[in-house]
């Protein structure tokens, strides 16, 4: 099964082939790929956030930023991905800043409005590479109650979606 037969460093490898070519998008930039898992616990996924190559979707207020984009995450257990969106990074003017996790309830099902083009280009780039991009009808099934997920993004009962996409601290 491609790169997860070979282990996580084999993984981690295609999804950083994966980020560098959305990253090539024509009308996307990717702002940040967080492949550190959040800097502590274990994240099930790499979130990648892109946004406007043209820098139409920032703006600067009070001393600090704002940009608005999508949040992509890419699964690190199988070939599967979620699109989320839209959503907003904030940055103060001393460095610290706060960002979106993925949750259910954000899973775009169709484009996005005013984001329809990027959309197209994201599972372009998803499809040349396998990825599959869940939506949340698939996403919201529910899971075998007595199943138990290692996961802060959600609480019982879980759903498809805190299986695949999930983080534990």
């Amino acid at each position: 099964m491609g790169p997860w037969a070979g282990g996580s460093a084999a993984v981690e490898g295609f999804l950083r082939r994966v980020t560098a070519d959305l990253d090539r998008l024509p009308q996307l930039t990717v702002h940040h790929a967080e492949f550190r898992h959040y800097g502590s616990g274990y994240a099930s996924y790499v979130a990648v956030f892109l946004t406007r190559r043209d820098g139409s979707a920032q703006r600067s207020e009070g001393g600090g930023t704002h940009i608005e984009g999508l949040l992509l995450a890419l699964c690190r257990l199988a070939p599967l991905a979620v699109l989320l969106g839209p959503s907003t990074r904030s940055s103060g003017p001393d460095g610290a800043g706060s960002y979106d996790l993925p949750e259910l309830p954000q899973v775009a099902d169709a484009d996005i409005p005013e984001w329809e083009a990027e959309c197209r280009q994201i599972n372009q780039v998803l499809a040349r590479h396998d990825i599959t991009l869940l939506g949340s009808e698939v996403l919201g099934q529910p899971l075998d109650a007595s199943l138990r997920i290692e996961t802060v993004l959600g609480d019982p009962p879980y759903r498809v979606f805190d299986a695949w996409f999930h983080w534990m601290d």
